[in-house]
């Protein structure tokens, strides 16, 4: 019989092995991000003694994101997955969550509709294997002082408070967060997630149609992520900002569906993806 539990320190391992057969790459630093951002918001499930399968979520108060799934195939097809996620979803619901959204495949759409998820639209994840010199466009540096301006800009597009997720990104003294204002109003910011062979763009907001201020603010990034593989989700349906990745060299990889449980109407900006566990 499966049965749920809170992810442990202990499982970290076993989690990062069996999310790796997907090739996502992952490590137990990702883990101990994820419990540290949402603490028992990870969980393991387990038959007998073995732990078979995880699933991770968070919350940013009325907006809550579903993340990594993974069982082992051994264990697929027999309602492990639909336990997770209906775990996970109660999980988010009894944080005070209203609406959850989730990055499917797209042969795990019509699982997760049986939920009741509804696409909206198509993302891709994008990669550079090696970038070049750039140059840095002027963008403002993120600090203390406008850090919750930033915060509150993001509120406003995203629909959730990101307070908890912003925070350690942009204040990690490895990674980058830029914006940039307009007669005192920002007008968008960016952030980057910076290792040491690999940076990750995102999540990155702009006004509508300003995509003179996208430029800017990835052309900053870029330029502290030379000689690195760098990734980033971006929506396919915006043609104008998936044209400037590709046109600098970046190529596509596989592509997901965002899906939203609950009433939400997206609002049209530019928008780039923090990751696809933790929207």
């Amino acid at each position: 019989m499966f049965q749920i539990r809170t992810l442990l320190p202990i499982d970290y391992e076993f989690a990062v092995e069996l999310a790796n057969t997907m090739d996502w790459n992952m490590t137990v630093e990702d883990f101990q991000f994820i419990e540290c951002l949402e603490q028992g918001g990870s969980f393991v499930l387990v038959e007998g003694l073995k732990r078979v399968g995880i699933a991770t979520c968070i919350s940013y108060g009325k907006i809550g994101w579903f993340g990594n799934l993974i069982v082992d195939k051994t264990y697929r097809k027999k309602g492990s997955g639909t336990m997770l996620v209906r775990h996970s979803l109660d999980y988010l619901h009894s944080r005070g969550v209203e609406t959850i959204g989730l990055y499917a495949y797209p042969y795990l759409k019509e699982f997760y509709s049986r939920f009741g998820f509804i696409s909206d639209i198509d993302f891709t994840l994008l990669h550079h294997e090696k970038l070049d010199l750039m140059e840095t466009a002027g963008a403002h540096r993120i600090n203390e002082s406008n850090f919750l301006r930033i915060i509150d800009f993001d509120k406003q597009w995203f629909g959730g408070d990101r307070r908890k997720l912003l925070e350690p990104i942009v204040f990690e003294d490895s990674n980058v967060g830029y914006y940039l204002s307009e007669r005192g109003h920002i007008v968008g910011y960016i952030a980057a997630t910076i290792y040491e062979s690999a940076a990750w763009i995102g999540p990155m907001i702009c006004q509508p149609s300003r995509y003179d201020v996208a430029g800017k603010l990835i052309s900053s990034v870029l330029a502290k992520s030379i000689n690195k593989k760098v990734y980033v989700v971006a929506s396919k349906m915006d043609t104008a900002l998936y044209d400037m990745f590709l046109t600098l060299g970046f190529r596509e990889g596989f592509y997901v569906s965002r899906m939203f449980m609950g009433k939400f109407a997206a609002p049209n900006c530019i928008y780039l993806a923090e990751s696809l566990e933790r929207g």
